[in-house]
């Protein structure tokens, strides 16, 4: 396989994909997308498809809720935020990769959508089942709102999928289209998510994790809550603006 320079991969995510992630995964782009372009310049040349980096991330996924489980408090979040935090390099070389190599595919899009939620759902289930360790017989176990949380985000994720689907792309005779304020909170929210794993481990060094499993239910409560809004809205103002037979 030919090898593929630093230069080049930083240069084309520059072009096709920066100014889109500043607006909904700003996270990704100041904490893995760095670390992804090394790694996706490293395995270009051994022949790795993008597909192999995300089964990659897939593996880690089953070892978060296995140490989350098994291993002393301490331990375990020490070994999952690694976990974590390596999932969302993989997460983001992925892609990397397929647009540096041509070998983007239907198979990978779609292996990427399924992983990313499975990763979504354990971490918070693997947080929250930390915090019952660490403060057992609380009122509402905290095991439960972090599977609460994994819904939540669940939801937000496959409305945001079907809107897609449903919604004619936006178009401007003139001019950017002009963004809502769902849209403008959603970036905000969205940009959030891939620090998932900093702040449990802030949280947990701080003796706070019980605090950061209530932000996590409020986060991704606000999260579904204004992706329905604003695809309620954007549904009204199609309606509102389509000829009546």
């Amino acid at each position: 396989m030919k090898a593929v320079s630093l230069a080049s991969i930083i240069s084309d995510y520059r072009a096709h994909k920066m100014a889109e992630e500043l607006t909904s995964d700003w996270g990704s782009v100041v904490f893995y997308r760095y670390p992804a372009f090394v790694l996706t310049w490293a395995v270009a040349p051994l022949g790795v498809t993008p597909n192999q980096l995300t089964m990659a991330g897939a593996l880690l996924v089953p070892l978060i809720a296995l140490a989350a489980w098994l291993l002393p408090v301490g331990w375990a979040m020490a070994v999952i935020t690694v976990l974590a935090l390596a999932f969302n390099v993989l997460d983001c070389a992925d892609g990397s990769l397929a647009r540096a190599t041509g070998r983007s595919s239907l198979l990978g899009r779609y292996l990427d959508f399924a992983v990313d939620v499975l990763y979504r759902n354990t971490a918070y289930a693997a947080y929250g089942l930390i915090a019952d360790r660490i403060w057992p017989g609380a009122a509402i176990p905290w095991l439960t709102v972090g599977l609460c949380c994994g819904l939540l985000v669940t939801y937000a994720r496959l409305n945001r999928v079907y809107a897609e689907k449903l919604f004619p792309p936006r178009q401007a005779a003139s001019g950017p289209v002009r963004r809502s304020a769902f849209d403008r909170v959603f970036s905000i929210l969205s940009g959030i998510d891939t620090l998932l794993p900093l702040v449990a481990l802030i949280a947990w060094a701080a003796g706070l994790l019980w605090v950061a499993m209530i932000w996590f239910l409020f986060y991704t409560l606000g999260d579904a809550l204004v992706e329905l809004a604003g695809n309620l809205q954007r549904a009204r103002e199609i309606d509102d603006t389509t000829p009546r037979a």
